[in-house]
């Protein structure tokens, strides 16, 4: 329990190692199975349907030909890896060196439109299999060749979204403004809590930008920054020693018992339940 309630730690690649390619059996109980916040973009690529993979407080199965694709600050934990999985962890910026690959690299980590995954056919594996053995092989070469393995993993990556199974994995998305407002949000959750922001940056009505979103998500612009704040309070509450006081303050509330209404009606319970409900899950 003592680990449950200790800041959430970050997980690291070695000092001038930018990219990393594992097998499971070179995973070691930790950190990779304990709750962990990345500073890297992560893929958990499963051979079979054996275990789990928790990101962001949601459990998802393990499925052949699934690839986890894990963003740098989201939280990972998994109590069973899975009996054959390989890992890719590389650091930001190392693979997005222009435009075209920044591009490549946020359509294979978007969750915008889908889960935090892709499904691969059966048809790339091959690719995806000798993309990934080339990787591996460089990367435990004393005389690395770093340009290479960049080059690669961009390769691997283009290879996923074309093998991808649905068009939503693929990275199509159907209105680039959803992406503009997903990343507005993300820069300014904590103090702009209203529709009328994200729409006057996007020079669109709140009733336009409302149609556009609840179109290609399912929620309001409102659900949208809401569901952010309470991703950000949950991560807080599971994994730091802050108050409940300190967490509202820090998430823009000035009023720490209107935030604890606010977060008992998105989730049905209090701060402070939920933090012991995940503890004593932990026990």
């Amino acid at each position: 329990m003592s680990n449950m309630i200790s800041p959430i730690r970050q997980v690291r690649l070695i000092l001038g190692e930018p990219c990393r390619a594992l097998e499971f059996s070179d995973i070691q109980e930790d950190p990779y199975i304990e709750p962990h916040r990345h500073e890297y973009w992560e893929i958990v690529w499963c051979l079979d349907n054996s275990g789990t993979q928790s990101i962001d407080f949601v459990e998802y199965q393990n499925r052949l030909g699934r690839l986890f694709t894990i963003s740098p600050g989201q939280v990972h934990h998994s109590e069973f890896m899975g009996k054959n999985i390989r890992m890719l962890i590389f650091r930001p910026g190392f693979a997005e060196t222009n435009p075209r690959s920044t591009q490549l690299v946020n359509s294979v980590f978007s969750t915008i439109e889908r889960p935090p995954y892709l499904d691969c056919s059966d048809e790339g594996f091959p690719y995806l299999e000798s993309i990934y053995t080339l990787i591996r092989e460089e990367c435990e070469r004393e005389d690395c060749d770093w340009d290479l393995v960049e080059s690669l993993i961009n390769s691997f990556l283009r290879y996923a979204l074309r093998f991808a199974k649905t068009p939503s994995q693929k990275g199509e998305q159907k209105d680039a403004r959803i992406v503009q407002l997903t990343e507005l949000i993300e820069l300014h959750y904590r103090e702009q809590k209203k529709c009328q922001f994200y729409s006057d940056a996007l020079a669109l009505t709140s009733k336009r930008l409302n149609e556009l979103v609840k179109a290609a998500r399912g929620k309001t612009v409102t659900q949208l920054i809401h569901d952010r704040i309470i991703l950000e309070a949950n991560r807080e509450l599971v994994f730091s020693t802050k108050t409940v006081k300190t967490i509202a303050f820090e998430l823009g509330f000035d009023d720490p018992a209107y935030f604890s209404r606010f977060y008992r009606k998105q989730k049905g319970e209090t701060p402070a339940e939920f933090r012991h409900r995940c503890l004593d899950s932990a026990i």
